[in-house]
């Protein structure tokens, strides 16, 4: 008999394509002729099934079972398809389908191509088959495998089969896992999608470089972060400014069709709407570095994922491609964020909130009004506040105080910049760096010598291997000089790294220095603070206090964004 079909499900990728005359699988018709077998094509595939390859494709399953059918007498009344979905995922769209179709009375007979295709989860394939099918009289037919639940023998070796293909699916997840690790390790980039700002480079798609597109709009977020904004106020800045999520970048250049929260509710404005974590994963990822940080969660097989990484957990491999923000920036703002300032009980923020820190236990300060008649505003350290002197001193200062120091000394370098620049950055050189030139050039000398060295034993060896080979040196002694030079080389490799990173340093010094410069400078004419001034001048204030019988000794600790040594202010109260 030749077999008829009434409907035709069909997903592929998500899509679903069916028989117009049919919205669903709750109106697959029920046959008066009750001797008409109705079955059902499932079909499965995934990366762990080796897709590519024809034997195993989605269409070649379809087109053996359809004619399998046919041979058979039935009638197909459903096909379904899951494409891209491993065996190990019991919720897979279209098999729940089916599942929900068996329960409904409306399938007699299942068949795939082989048991592996129905589950690779043995506890899965095990409870469908003695179970599932069994409770709704539905036939289960894997054809390759002459598993056919209508046999006696059927429970012979399908459960061996079951573990087996578990087994498989296994060492597949080890492979694929290892393979992640190896190129973790080599720095290069697995992801799907490169983070926003980025994309992959087009002849190697584990390198990431960056999109001119998007990369100023991440330049843009760190900027308003450096300036002490938080995810929040970002997130209504660029809404201020029609800056599109990285949802609507996707869709624009095809790399995904998902639409947010925002643009469903709001669809004329909702792609400018940014989502608060979006902008906190950005700020906190440090591929914007050039850092590749990979294998950030725990998974177990079968199971996925089971929780997050400490980021010292991480694997890290550093300068694997362009950067979008300097290193300093990233650390600037990583700090910015950690000491984000909090709202007083009154839902008021002080100026210096998050910044002002305790020099003895590294507490914040907090803001409090005195208990004296005048009623002043005063910062004192909260271990102290908390728990009392057995814990940490008071570190008391007046609020006004520390305003007009931090106010002073900011006048006093943008006056001092716009007078003579060289002068201040010389000064600046010669305080993170007193005896900088010699240090220098010896620094220097050792990387030429040990460079030459390095050329000298690369010849050495050379040498040693020519005459191992024409027999004027035997092999043990060509070993153990080898070893010994070997060994050198990998001593004068890690000092050459280590003088290189020094030379690195003091040239990154003698930059902040000028970018401190240009930053003081435009702040000439400031009459007044404000907390975006600070923040984006200051890294943090450190107050220590030295207490004498009844004298008081205090100093305030100015550590300026992009200034090696922190600036000094001594105070002296009874």
């Amino acid at each position: 008999m030749q077999a008829r079909f009434s409907l035709m499900c069909v997903s592929l990728k998500g899509e679903n394509y069916m028989n117009p005359l049919f919205a669903n699988d709750a109106h697959i018709e029920l046959k008066n002729n009750l001797s008409l077998v109705r079955a059902a094509i499932y079909c499965r595939v995934s990366k762990d099934d080796e897709s590519d390859s024809d034997s195993s494709s989605i269409q070649t399953q379809r087109a053996m079972l359809e004619h399998y059918c046919t041979q058979q007498g039935w009638e197909v009344v459903a096909v379904y398809q899951d494409d891209g979905f491993t065996g190990l995922n019991t919720n897979r769209p279209d098999l729940q389908r089916m599942l929900k179709a068996v329960e409904r009375k409306q399938i007699d007979v299942v068949v795939t191509k082989d048991l592996s295709r129905l589950s690779r989860n043995y506890i899965h394939s095990g409870q469908l088959l003695e179970e599932f099918f069994p409770k709704y009289n539905v036939r289960y037919l894997a054809v390759n495998d002459s598993v056919d639940t209508d046999t006696d023998n059927v429970f012979d070796m399908t459960p061996f089969r079951a573990v087996m293909n578990q087994m498989y699916s296994a060492d597949v997840s080890k492979k694929v896992h290892s393979a992640y690790v190896t190129k973790a390790h080599k720095g290069q980039f697995t992801g799907c999608l490169a983070p926003f700002g980025y994309m992959k480079a087009p002849d190697n798609h584990n390198k990431l470089i960056p999109d001119e597109e998007t990369a100023w709009i991440v330049k843009l977020i760190f900027d308003y972060a450096r300036e002490g904004k938080g995810p929040n106020a970002i997130r209504r800045k660029l809404e201020d400014n029609d800056i599109p999520t990285p949802t609507w970048w996707n869709r624009k250049k095809g790399l995904r069709n998902k639409t947010t929260k925002f643009e469903r509710e709001n669809p004329e404005r909702g792609h400018f709407i940014w989502d608060f974590t979006t902008i906190k994963e950005i700020l906190a990822n440090p591929v914007y570095i050039g850092t590749i940080a990979s294998q950030k969660q725990v998974y177990k097989f079968k199971t996925g994922w089971i929780k997050d990484k400490k980021p010292n957990e991480w694997l890290v491999v550093e300068d694997m491609h362009e950067p979008i923000v300097c290193s300093e920036v990233f650390e600037l703002v990583q700090e910015k964020v950690k000491n984000r300032q909090r709202p007083n009980a009154f839902g008021n923020f002080s100026i210096f909130a998050g910044i002002v820190k305790c020099g003895q236990c590294g507490s914040t300060l907090n803001i409090r009004t005195s208990n004296t008649k005048t009623g002043e505003k005063i910062y004192t350290c909260s271990r102290y506040n908390k728990f009392g002197v057995a814990h940490c001193s008071q570190h008391k200062i007046k609020y006004n105080t520390l305003y007009n120091i931090i106010l002073e000394q900011i006048q006093s370098y943008a006056s001092k910049a716009l007078e003579d620049e060289a002068e201040v950055i010389k000064q600046l050189t010669n305080q993170s760096l007193n005896n900088i030139s010699d240090e220098h050039m010896r620094i220097e000398k050792s990387i030429t010598d040990d460079t030459n060295r390095l050329a000298t034993i690369d010849k050495l060896i050379v040498k040693l291997y020519e005459d191992m080979v024409a027999d004027r040196i035997n092999s043990d002694n060509f070993n153990a000089i080898l070893t010994k030079s070997q060994s050198e080389q990998k001593a004068l490799r890690e000092r050459l790294l280590i003088s290189q990173s020094r030379l690195n340093r003091e040239q990154q010094e003698q930059d902040d220095n000028s970018r401190w410069v240009e930053l003081i400078k435009e702040f000439a004419d400031i009459q007044e603070l404000d907390a975006e001034t600070l923040q984006r001048l200051i890294k943090k204030i450190v107050f220590h206090e030295d207490v004498d019988g009844s004298i008081i000794r205090q100093t305030v600790e100015i550590h300026f964004n992009f200034m090696g040594q922190p600036d000094k202010y001594k105070l002296v109260r009874e």
